[in-house]
């Protein structure tokens, strides 16, 4: 191999474990197997809106950083929205921008096999109980991460 081959190499791999890293300066925590197990948490959103905020990168962060070095199995990513108006096809289409722009991100950011996913959307399903009330607060998607020790 010559020098300038190495020297691509090692660039290369420079620029890998820059695209994984978390962002900030705090140490990844060493690997703990006991960590391994099913994640299941949830992303809030603004209103009517599907852009991550920095909390939501914060939370997502944390999470992915928490079970570095897990194996990934399957990672679920449900969007859901608030009813609209009786627009059924905005509020799905919503639900479906937010799981995607969650699976973009954990795809890219914290290097989760996107080949693992399985996006769901709720639409304005379950926005109304069956008694006719609104149910508050859904703007949020859920990700649920089943992961295990390598």
């Amino acid at each position: 191999m010559n020098i300038k081959t190495m020297i691509g190499a090692a660039a290369l791999l420079a620029l890998a474990a820059c695209s994984t890293s978390s962002g900030d300066d705090t140490p990844a925590p060493a690997f703990n197997a006991a960590a391994c197990t099913q994640r299941d948490f949830v992303i809030y959103f603004d209103e009517s809106a599907s852009e991550l905020t920095e909390d939501a990168r914060r939370i997502i962060d944390l999470e992915a950083r928490n079970i570095r070095g897990c194996h990934i199995e399957e990672v679920r990513i449900i969007g859901l929205s608030d009813q609209d108006e009786g627009n059924a096809e905005s509020t799905r289409a919503l639900s479906v921008r937010r799981a995607e722009v969650l699976a973009e991100y954990l795809a890219q950011r914290s290097g989760w096999p996107r080949s693992r996913f399985q996006l769901l959307a709720t639409g304005e399903r379950g926005a109304v109980t069956a008694e006719g009330l609104d149910v508050p607060v859904r703007n949020r998607a859920r990700i649920i991460a089943d992961v295990r020790a390598p």
